[in-house]
């Protein structure tokens, strides 16, 4: 054996067991012919190539085991269920946007008319729109529109991580906007179909964050303090996954919904907790302070109960 064909061996180590007995040979030949005799260890395109199968073939791709099945669907869920609340969160955000640029009372709100700031708030009630339209297009069979504008709708989050002094909600936020993003690109291939009777749910979210800013104005006005934190698009996201929770219960041993469930309210908690430990009491009232501290009491048994669940429910390793 050559030192370039241990190399390319090594690169296919990468690929699941199952899958490199069946095709190792092969493919180590195809890279041999291909390198003629004029490289001394692999380039890093093959390198990549390698990664990308490996993700298919462990995400559920054609020829996977049941189990990288299983895998593979929980993916495709978190990535959908975090572009919902995206869009939710985007027709929220939106619904007010007419109220705050005609509110020119206070400038603190989108800044002054025609000034930079103005510019960069109403931007960043644009991006999430992003992430609306990459929900959309990926229930609609279009996998790479919706990964161009995933990727786009989360450029804000990275901003805020990235600067020069990151605070720790913006570390959370980029947390919770880029795992969804990176379960489109990895579990979304470029032909991928789109769900089954799933197009009517494109609604469903623009639905709620229309009604859960409705709420939000009508807890305003009537000073409801304690309705805030479930009308606003976190709190109905906790909302929502209590009541999916016996539904995923209903569907027996199926592993990827519950493990989907329990990554989508992990999420949600990583963003949570935070605001409950770091919450100033004299800026909070104790009743805000005691929702935030029910809904990280509905996600933690939540988490742990499907996460459980859906692990147990995993078809084995080397059936």
């Amino acid at each position: 054996m050559t030192p370039l064909e241990r190399r390319y061996r090594a690169v296919l180590r990468l690929l699941p067991a199952a899958y490199r007995a069946e095709r190792e040979e092969e493919m180590v030949d195809t890279f041999m012919e291909a390198a003629g005799g004029g490289l001394r260890r692999p380039g890093w395109g093959e390198i990549a190539s390698v990664l990308a199968l490996s993700a298919r073939v462990r995400l559920g791709g054609p020829g996977a085991p049941p189990r990288h099945l299983a895998w593979g669907a929980a993916v495709r869920l978190v990535a959908l269920l975090g572009l919902a609340y995206q869009t939710a969160y985007a027709a929220f955000g939106l619904a007010g946007l007419p109220y705050l640029l005609s509110y020119e009372g206070d400038a603190g709100l989108l800044g002054t008319a025609g000034s930079a700031d103005r510019l960069g708030a109403i931007a960043d009630y644009g991006f999430p729109c992003c992430s609306a339209v990459a929900f959309v297009a990926v229930m609609h069979g279009r996998p790479r529109t919706a990964k161009a504008a995933a990727v786009l709708g989360a450029l804000p989050a990275l901003a805020g991580a990235t600067a020069m002094a990151p605070s720790l909600r913006d570390l959370v936020a980029l947390v919770f906007t880029a795992v969804p993003v990176i379960a489109l690109l990895l579990a979304f291939p470029g032909d991928a179909a789109p769900p089954r009777r799933g197009r009517w749910l494109t609604v469903v979210p623009l639905v709620a964050g229309l009604i859960g800013y409705g709420l939000s104005t009508a807890a305003a006005a009537a000073g409801g303090v304690r309705l805030s934190p479930w009308s606003e698009p976190l709190g109905m996201a906790v909302v929502a996954l209590v009541a999916a929770a016996p539904f995923v219960a209903a569907r027996g041993r199926s592993p990827g919904p519950a493990l989907a469930l329990a990554a989508a309210g992990a999420l949600l908690l990583i963003v949570r907790l935070p605001a409950v430990i770091g919450l100033p009491l004299e800026q909070a009232s104790a009743g805000v302070t005691a929702m935030f501290l029910a809904q990280c009491a509905l996600l933690v048994p939540l988490v742990v109960v499907f996460a459980w669940r859906g692990w147990r429910s995993l078809p084995p390793a080397r059936p």
